[in-house]
């Protein structure tokens, strides 16, 4: 019988109902070897080096897969060596990042008053000041002993005519930071090698030392952008340019965070791609051979990603570029899904923790959405007689990459815009043109900073045209929030992965596929994100310094008890995550001045209905117009009743059980009720003599007790009685 009669009969019983073609999916070794190397990461994570005995269970199934192969008389020889080389590359993601994490908590921790003696490596701007990044960093103790830094440590202070490359030397309150807090890898600290975290009134120049090239460069191009763009453009186009947002103003930033904007701030795909066209096309018009521009391509391309810190999302670009390149002089077909893979694979490499990076994650996520959904979108979208096809297209591609950032962007910030959709179709074209112009002028002003002012100004007015009608609305209103997706966000791309092409389904065993990883998906965040069964709920909350936070949420009230004063930035994105929009009891611990400070911050993310205080307690009336206070040592708060000993000590009766809140510093003054559960600022033998708790949560990180520093952000929830404590969400 003929081969084609053969495949004919085959198919004829049914062997290929479910997919079309050889395969369920298509074969590619870059994509598994990256997804085994970031399991190999991730898993060493949740489950330390007990991780690599998943190494060890895979082996005797590599070992039956193999036998069943040899019975069958099948060529086996690749298929072995592949699935080795899997196993060994997921062992090297869990050692690799065993080892990072080791080799940043094996530097000398510090903590209390020393002189801090340093290079300056890099400037930004904090809330009340300056932020300076040292290096070479020397640490030198009352006692006199000093401490040579193997890692770098980020000053708080202010100053003047500190720059790029100046030792200097302060005295500052150091504190040293943990690989992992609050339930997560410190990702900012690890990547960057900033061990310590210092504050200081002031910081005095001891002498000046050479700035290396990227940081030459980067101070260069920052003057001349500073010195001839105006006050508010000059660090969007900084920003813009190098990937630096911490000179723009936080309610600027937020704008464009809250349009779904904010990626034009993180040189990636589009700025890096833009850099790569502008170079290819001059190298073209020189009529450079075309192995020949290689060089040079790669060379330009790894300067700027060093200029721009070697950020993650540019180091993924910088990598998909040049494989680009390889394939252009080789004249190969270029392979989009593995290219994104090899960029991946590459910047995991390097270093492991950017697979926890939330720029790493989104830079990601998007480019792998326009590839892997942007196609049957696009053609999907073509079948709209109406519309062209340009904008099927470009519609095409922002709803990939919109709908592959979704579940991160909920988990990593708490929100996702309604607008991003239109925002991205309308002003990334436009900003990309403002970018190409505004690149070459600045490095030529870089390179020529006489003639500054002259090559800056028309780039200058584009830019300001281009973001002026962003600054001009407020986008906040139109957000997505109040639940996240955490694991199951495997369940959601499962889904979108389920619906692409790159899986050879037949239409219905497709549609059937979908809708039942879209029903588990439903159904499994609906009990993510609700309390279902339960009669209250109490979160715990709680990101450095004073930021210690408790909702409880029942009986169809949400309160809130806070420790101190909380930030605004922390609080803005609680309530997005935990979809508050008005308290109705509020209760800040701690004196007056505390609560006087703290519900002006609480009143710009939420409206409050009424603040409980003391029987005793004389506020400032004139910043709760709005706000009815409460003064009395037992009130009702939601589902609770709520009694004041002291004004720092608050005692919970929520459905029988006792619950004891005490801020930091809080004395107990007898008598004081037994309580089933305490939860303080740190723990304390006088607080557990007094209440004599049969469980204790603190927030500041301890080895002896529940701490919200080592587990992140915890729930209780009742039913007739604390039934669990357990992560929220």
């Amino acid at each position: 019988m003929p081969a084609e009669e053969e495949i004919m009969e085959t198919r004829k019983k049914g062997i290929r109902r479910l997919f079309d073609g050889d395969r369920f999916v298509n074969f590619r070794p870059v994509l598994l070897l990256c997804v085994a190397f970031g399991l190999g990461i991730l898993l060493f994570w949740l489950l330390g080096l007990y991780a690599l005995f998943f190494t060890l269970a895979f082996l005797p199934a590599v070992a039956l897969f193999l036998y069943w192969k040899f019975v069958k008389k099948r060529r086996v020889r690749g298929k072995m060596l592949f699935a080795l080389l899997l196993c060994a590359v997921y062992a090297a993601g869990s050692v690799s990042l065993f080892l990072h994490l080791d080799a940043f908590e094996n530097a000398p921790a510090a903590e209390g008053d020393y002189t801090v003696v340093g290079v300056v490596e890099e400037i930004g701007v904090a809330g009340f000041g300056e932020v300076y990044t040292l290096r070479d960093v020397s640490l030198i103790g009352e006692d006199g002993e000093e401490i040579a830094a193997a890692k770098k440590l980020a000053l708080y202070a202010r100053a003047q005519d500190v720059r790029i490359g100046m030792l200097v030397y302060a005295e500052a309150d150091i504190t040293t930071y943990d690989a992992q807090s609050y339930g997560r890898i410190n990702t900012n600290a690890v990547l960057g090698g900033i061990r310590y975290r210092a504050t200081a009134s002031e910081v005095y120049a001891a002498g000046e030392e050479r700035a290396g090239v990227f940081d030459a460069v980067r101070g260069r191009v920052r003057s001349v952008l500073f010195e001839n763009l105006g006050e508010e453009t000059a660090p969007v186009a900084y920003a813009m340019l190098l990937g630096d947002s911490g000179y723009m103003d936080e309610d600027v930033l937020q704008n464009f965070r809250y349009g779904g904007i904010a990626h034009i701030f993180a040189v990636s795909g589009l700025h890096i791609g833009i850099v790569y066209g502008i170079l290819a096309f001059f190298l073209r018009k020189v009529r450079l051979n075309r192995w020949a521009r290689l060089p040079v391509l790669a060379a330009v391309l790894v300067f700027y990603a060093g200029i721009c810190g070697f950020s993650p999302s540019s180091v993924r670009a910088l990598v998909m570029c040049l494989v680009l390149a390889v394939a252009d002089a080789a004249g190969c077909a270029y392979d989009r899904l593995n290219s994104v893979s090899l960029a991946s694979l590459a910047v995991m490499a390097i270093h492991p923790v950017y697979l926890f990076s939330a720029g790493f994650q989104l830079s990601v996520a998007a480019a792998a959405g326009i590839i892997v959904l942007g196609g049957r979108l696009t053609r999907l979208f073509a079948r709209i007689r109406f519309l062209p096809q340009r904008i099927s297209s470009a519609f095409a591609v922002c709803l990939s990459a919109q709908i592959c950032t979704f579940p991160l962007l909920l988990d990593c910030f708490g929100y996702a815009s309604v607008l991003g959709l239109v925002l991205n179709l309308v002003f990334i074209p436009v900003i990309g043109i403002v970018y190409a112009v505004l690149f070459v002028c600045a490095m030529l002003a870089a390179a020529m900073p006489f003639a500054a002012g002259v090559l800056l100004f028309v780039p200058g007015y584009m830019l300001e045209a281009a973001v002026t009608p962003i600054l001009l609305f407020e986008f906040d209103i139109l957000l997505i929030a109040g639940f996240s997706f955490g694991g199951l966000s495997a369940l959601y791309y499962a889904a979108v992965y389920a619906f692409t092409d790159k899986i050879n389904l037949r239409a219905l065993p497709r549609a059937v596929l979908v809708g039942a990883l879209c029903l588990a998906l439903t159904v499994c965040m609906l009990f993510r994100n609700n309390a279902f069964g339960y009669d209250g709920r109490l979160s715990l909350h709680s990101y450095y310094g004073a930021n210690n936070v408790l909702l409880l949420q029942g009986g169809g009230q949400t309160c809130l008890i806070a420790a101190g004063v909380p930030d605004g930035e922390f609080v803005e994105r609680l309530f997005l995550r935990e979809g508050v929009r008005s308290l109705d009891r509020v209760v800040i611990l701690g004196d007056e001045s505390d609560a006087n400070t703290a519900v002006p911050v609480l009143l710009e993310h939420a409206s409050v209905g009424t603040l409980c205080v003391p029987a005793q307690s004389v506020l400032d009336e004139g910043w709760f117009r709005t706000v009815d206070v409460l003064a009395a040592d037992a009130f009702s708060f939601g589902c609770a009743q709520a009694y004041f000993f002291a004004e720092d000590i608050l005692v919970l009766d929520v459905f029988g059980s006792r619950i004891a809140v005490a801020a930091e510093g809080a004395q107990p003054v007898p008598p004081l009720p037994q309580a089933e559960l305490l939860i303080t600022e740190e723990s304390s033998a006088e607080l557990t003599l007094a209440f004599s708790p049969q469980r204790e949560i603190c927030f500041r990180k301890t080895d002896e007790k529940t701490s919200i520093y080592n587990t992140g952000d915890l729930q209780i929830l009742w039913n007739g009685g604390i039934i669990s404590v357990s992560g929220a969400g």
